[in-house]
């Protein structure tokens, strides 16, 4: 266990610390990048009705803990799959510039949007080999996540009053009209519909498999809940089952998402 300790102590001690300024939509505010020791950690502060997220990155385990604190929730993914920012120094020396030179805007970045479907709820996070991604906001619910590809099916989010429900005989045979078989579609994890739209900026330094000329890029998240929906279905209250994904709370604890 000491010597558990000694070596967390020293990835701390060996990471370095960057606050980039930026400016989206007339709004003003600090990107706080880590990197070293293994570890890379993007912290962006709530901003355009955006919340505050904090995002880690483990190397030796090759994936990133997305947590949303006040909202109370945290989704773990393929790092790979996100798409990389080059090496620790190449890395370093581009945010050190960064700090130097002012504000990044908007339209020096590449806009990415990424699509993320919950795989598997409540994951136990002594599962995890890496000890700082276990303690990684350690006191929220982790849900894996996988990226959704092109061709996927999303459903609106609209009120009982604009969407029919399945019917009580389709709820309980599973069946759709005609004989049609179920499909799988995906909803919006956030009850207002926007899906999670959390935004940051990743830097990159050098070139990687996804982004050949590896420019600063403007990512923005979504996360989906998979549903068992009818081909006819459009909107979540439609289908005939949706996962229902749990949190601590947004703001008040009370299990909403």
């Amino acid at each position: 266990m000491k010597l558990l300790v000694f070596l967390c102590a020293v990835a701390l001690a060996n990471a370095r610390r960057f606050h980039i300024p930026i400016s989206e939509r007339g709004t003003r505010f600090q990107e706080t990048v880590e990197v070293g020791g293994g570890y890379r950690l993007a912290e962006v502060p709530a901003h355009n009705n955006r919340d505050h997220i904090r995002v880690l990155t483990s190397q030796r385990m090759g994936e990133t803990m997305y947590c949303l604190p006040e909202r109370g929730v945290c989704f773990l993914m393929a790092t790979a799959q996100r798409g990389g920012e080059g090496q620790d120094g190449a890395l370093e020396t581009e945010l050190t510039q960064l700090e130097r030179t002012g504000l990044v805007a908007e339209t020096d970045t590449v806009t990415v949007q990424n699509d993320w479907v919950v795989l598997e709820q409540n994951m136990d996070r002594s599962a995890l080999s890496d000890p700082r991604m276990r303690r990684f906001h350690q006191d929220l619910p982790l849900h894996r996540v996988d990226k959704l590809t092109g061709g996927a099916d999303f459903l609106t989010e609209t009120s009982d009053a604009d969407a029919a429900p399945a019917s009580k005989r389709q709820l309980i045979s599973g069946s759709c009209r005609n004989d049609a078989a179920p499909q799988r579609k995906y909803a919006a994890t956030s009850p207002t519909g926007c899906g999670y739209g959390y935004e940051y900026l990743v830097y990159c330094a050098g070139q990687n498999s996804q982004y050949s000329d590896c420019p600063r890029y403007h990512v923005t998240d979504y996360f989906f809940m998979t549903c068992l929906c009818c081909p006819e279905h459009t909107a979540k209250e439609q289908c005939l089952y949706c996962t229902q994904l749990s949190c601590s709370g947004y703001y008040d604890n009370t299990g909403v998402c």
